[in-house]
């Protein structure tokens, strides 16, 4: 008796949104209709303002008149959208109920529960060579941290020592050209 109910109560919701559908599907194809009207509309106002001698003024009061017929279309789009989005929370809404309501009039049974105890955790059952595997490859990944700390020290060294040779290099060759006669070259005017 409550399925032939529910199933009556979603056979009128599909009868409804197979309604509201197609009213829909007809608003929007009067909607495109006025659009494409517009856009006619606008094609020919701008063609009639090319035989006119002030066409820009002309211009801008067709594509304003145009812009203002489009915001109409829009504003009523837009209501068509809400209206479709209220639809769909309302049916979801309805739908959550019609689920909780047969959830109540059919509760999931009430016998005795199992218990399953805790898996036992994974480092309780590990065995001595396991353990020591694992200290063994602390030590290796330690070991490798430290030769990979060690090399970038070296790196570090060897691009300051670098640079300390580029400088030395600099040096001496500014002295070479100071000690060859080679003037230097004139400073740059004072601006007006």
């Amino acid at each position: 008796m409550r399925h032939n109910k529910l199933f009556l109560v979603l056979c009128s919701l599909l009868v409804v949104v197979a309604g509201a559908v197609s009213a829909k599907e007809t608003d929007e194809a009067q909607l495109k209709q006025e659009r494409s009207a517009i856009d006619k509309r606008l094609a020919a106002a701008e063609a009639a303002c090319y035989q006119k001698f002030a066409v820009n003024g002309c211009l801008r009061s067709a594509r304003q008149q145009a812009r203002s017929e489009r915001a109409a279309v829009q504003q009523r789009e837009n209501d068509l959208k809400d209206a479709a989005r209220r639809e769909r929370t309302d049916a979801h809404r309805q739908e959550l109920q019609d689920k909780q309501a047969a959830a109540a009039a059919h509760p999931a049974p009430t016998g005795p529960r199992t218990h399953r105890p805790n898996p036992p955790a994974p480092s309780a059952h590990r065995s001595p060579a396991n353990q020591s595997a694992s200290v063994g490859n602390a030590e290796q990944a330690r070991a490798r941290r430290a030769q990979d700390a060690a090399q970038a020290r070296q790196r570090l060294l060897d691009k300051q020592s670098a640079a300390a040779e580029r400088a030395q290099a600099l040096r001496r060759h500014q002295a070479q050209r100071e000690a060859s006669g080679h003037p230097q070259a004139a400073p740059l005017p004072d601006p007006p």
